[in-house]
């Protein structure tokens, strides 16, 4: 068979196959069936291996003993998503010493099953527990919500800490919040003030102004009825 040096290669390819006998051709298109079933089954096959060894190489390492490789498994463990690494993460988190280390079980807890980070505020002492508050809003934000809806059943050491933490949202309807922790008889004088100190700071006078006349008019603390009247006065004065 002959052929042109500037045919081209699939012009080559026909004119072979052509050229071919019925038999060859069943053979032809016999060997092309199994070649190609063999790459879909290497290709499954390596990339199945490799995810399987990848968790399983991550998940041994959280024993390890070197707290930088140990910490990076953490991590790993919790971007792969591994359901498996949640009672040795929380085994880590109450038995490690190293704040970094309770951080990175905190982050990867609440990535793989935020539900499970949020328990762990009912079940932690107070310094772990402020790690588990602060990988909530490391891992999203709007978490706030989160520590605001319980925020009546915290000392007062950790009222203050939400404050702080709330004031950096920038969140008008976290500032709304705050807002109303002011008004709140229950809560102690300190953490009223200093609610509606952040408050009014980020909020417009208008969205205040009720708020801090009905304090001033009822509210059955002097001192909670003089901060209340000088913050009118302060805001009037902006104005």
């Amino acid at each position: 068979m002959k052929y042109n040096k500037n045919m081209r290669i699939p012009e080559k390819i026909k004119r072979f196959y052509n050229g071919l006998s019925k038999k060859r051709k069943v053979i032809f298109w016999t060997c092309i069936g199994i070649f190609s079933l063999s790459i879909i089954r290497i290709s499954v096959w390596y990339a199945t291996k490799g995810v399987s060894t990848s968790s399983r190489y991550y998940l041994k390492k959280l024993y390890s003993q070197n707290p930088e490789e140990k910490k990076f498994a953490i991590y790993e463990v919790g971007r792969m998503g591994l359901n498996q690494s949640i009672p040795e993460l929380e085994k880590i988190l109450r038995q490690e010493v190293s704040p970094d280390i309770k951080r990175a079980a905190c982050w990867s807890i609440g990535r793989i099953d935020k539900e499970k980070l949020v328990a762990l505020l009912d079940t932690t002492e107070k310094e772990t527990k402020e790690i588990v508050m602060e990988a909530l809003l490391k891992l999203d934000r709007n978490n706030i919500s989160i520590l605001l809806d319980r925020f009546s059943t915290e000392d007062e050491e950790t009222k203050f800490k939400i404050i702080a933490w709330a004031e950096k949202s920038k969140d008008r309807d976290v500032y709304l919040e705050l807002l109303k922790i002011g008004e709140m008889k229950e809560e102690t004088i300190s953490v009223r003030k200093h609610s509606l100190e952040i408050a009014t700071k980020n909020l417009r006078f208008i969205d205040t102004e009720s708020t801090l006349w009905n304090i001033y008019y009822n509210d059955p603390e002097k001192e909670m009825k003089e901060f209340a009247h000088t913050l009118i006065k302060e805001l009037k004065e902006k104005k």
